[in-house]
Formats: structure tokens, sequence, C-alpha cells
């Protein structure tokens, strides 16, 4: 696995898009070099040439070659369940080439389910990962999971056994569908009641995923704390991963005239759907709206959008330029934290 650095401004304005450099090694060198010693199983002939070559796109990721699906080969350029990273991984993969009889080239880890059935050393210490149950609970909203992994080999000291309760699930379920179902992982010492065997969570998540409606809004409404009606409209399921290149978020501010409540009058409710349908237009695939709130007199659009893609903002900016009344806001937010209230 190798460590990768965050590109940073001057590197890219000086031309040096790692993501670009790292392809073009692949293609002049690095296919050759990985096919060869991966088949001989000489793992020391490339992984410090690999790591170095993705050493410049950002500090974090992790890499890993294993079998493929569709090709003898896979790569595997991962975030490690950073939120932050996985927008890179996600354009390291997209600027990947088609793939090959030799090579496919992934930007998560995929599931390995079958790795649940061996026994492994991690961290000194040995785990029967066939002993392994989880006990799952649906979250309250309906949309998830909280899990929690006990292995006869727990003791309790967490720091060292979360990591392998997160890497089990990723085994099980593959490192993008643990960031969509599982919202809590717990590491527990002691058996619970109704807890199942590790192997069949996949099934579990299987069924939830066929229960849920298809993406919508969701309208509703509260009280803020100085008693001022709010409403809120918000798509759902609310998850990053679905969109992991859209890590910019737009908190765009709209002024209104308002009721008694702080809420849109009639006049002001139809001006309001009038720039939202022509923001959306406008944005088309380079982004996406994903939350609105209206209360004390003003509606935020919360959108969405690909930070390394100019036109996407500049739509919005341009907007806040041609209306006085409104205004823009942007802010890097790969983990969608600006809206989890709404989840």
């Amino acid at each position: 696995m190798g460590i990768l650095r965050r590109r940073t401004t001057s590197r890219r304005a000086a031309g040096k898009d790692p993501v670009a450099a790292f392809w073009q090694w692949w293609a002049d060198d690095g296919e050759d070099l990985l096919t060869t010693a991966t088949r001989a199983g000489d793992f020391d002939a490339y992984v410090d040439v690999v790591t170095r070559r993705v050493k410049a796109i950002a500090r974090g990721l992790e890499w890993e070659t294993r079998a493929g699906t569709d090709a003898e080969h896979a790569l595997c350029v991962s975030s490690g369940g950073d939120p932050s990273l996985r927008p890179i991984a996600e354009r390291w993969y997209r600027a990947s080439p088609p793939r090959t009889r030799r090579w496919e080239f992934i930007p998560a880890r995929s599931a390995k389910p079958d790795m649940l059935d061996s026994t492994i050393t991690y961290r000194g210490r040995t785990f029967d990962l066939s002993r392994t149950k989880v006990h799952v609970a649906t979250t309250p909203a309906g949309y998830g999971f909280m899990v929690s992994v006990h292995n006869p080999g727990f003791t309790g000291q967490w720091d060292d056994e979360y990591g392998l309760c997160v890497l089990m699930l990723e085994w099980l379920l593959g490192e993008d569908d643990v960031e969509r179902w599982v919202r809590r992982i717990d590491c527990i010492a002691y058996d619970v009641v109704d807890s199942i065997p590790a192997s069949e969570l996949p099934d579990r998540v299987a069924a939830l995923a066929r229960t849920l409606p298809e993406p919508g809004w969701l309208l509703m409404q509260g009280t803020l704390g100085g008693g001022e009606t709010i409403l809120v409209r918000v798509l759902r399921p609310l998850r990053w991963i679905d969109h992991p290149r859209f890590d910019l978020h737009t908190a765009l501010r709209a002024s209104f005239e308002a009721d008694a409540q702080g809420l849109p009058t009639p006049e002001s409710s139809e001006a309001l759907d009038g720039l939202e349908d022509a923001l959306v237009r406008a944005m088309g695939a380079r982004g996406m709206l994903v939350a609105v709130e209206s209360s004390k007199g003003i509606r935020t659009f919360h959108f969405y959008s690909d930070s390394e893609d100019q036109n996407g903002r500049d739509v919005l900016d341009s907007a806040a330029r041609e209306h006085p009344t409104v205004s823009a806001r942007h802010v890097l937010d790969p983990g969608w934290k600006k809206v989890q209230d709404f989840a």
C-alpha cells in the first residue's frame, strides 16, 4: 500500500498533474512492470516504485493489487475510508485507460467475502475470522445499519480491534457499501442475543436495499430556537458516496418577501421556484441540488459539485452576480457534513 500526497495549487498551475503523470508512467513502463512482478509474486520489485508514483497525488491514499473480475489483475487506489480522499481516488479512476485483458482499475476496495473463512494475524494477534458474528440494527431513519462486530479473539482493546472490524466489513460489503449502509461500527468482546454469522450481513444489506423507495424529496417543517418556522426539502437518501466527485458545497442564499412566519409569500415562492428550476437546468450533470431550507426571509439552496470543475461553480456564481438578492458561498465538503442535519 502507498501513501499519497494531495495535489497542490502550485503543482497544478505549473501543469504537473500527478494523476496524468501516473497514467503516463503506466503507459510507458508501469503496466509491464506490475504485470511481470505480480505474475512472479515479486512484490519488492514494484512496491516502492508504485508508492513513489502515487505519493504525489494525495497523502493518505492506499493502493493494492488483487485478482481482477474482468481482467487478470486489478489495481485499486483507495481512500481508506477517508471522505476527503474519495474524490481524488475517483478522479484517478476516471482518468484511467480502458480495461485490458491484463488490468482493470477500481477506486475503492471491492468485497472479498471469502476472507471471512480464513485465520489471519492482525497487529501481532491471531483471529479466526470464520467465528465472527454481528448484531445488526436498522437506523431510526431506516436507510442504514448500526453494526456491532464480535470475534472470540476480541479483548476490548478497541484501538487495535476497531481497525479489524472495519476491515472485515469492507471484505464483506466492499469499501463503498460500508460507507453507504453502515452508519455506526462497534467492536464487542462478548456475543449478544440476536447476533448472526458475519457472512449473512450482505444478505441483510441487500434485503434493506430492496425495500427502500427510489430517491426522492422529503418535506419537513420545524421550529428554530427563536420560535421561527423553518421548512426543509431534502433529497433522500442523502449519501455522498453515491456521488463521490461532488466535494464542493455551495450555499446559494436568496432573500425573499416573507409572511408573518418568515416563509415566502405566494409571489415570492413562485419566483424562488423559477430560480431553482433555472439553476438545476444550468448545472445539469455538473452538480446536484440536495436540500433547500427556508426561514426568516432567506431560502438556502444546498448544491454539490466537483471542486475541479470550474464551470459548475461558475453557474452558481453567475446567479449571484445577476440577482442582487442572491449570494453564493463555496466550501470543500467531501463528506457532505454541511447537510447532515437533514439526513
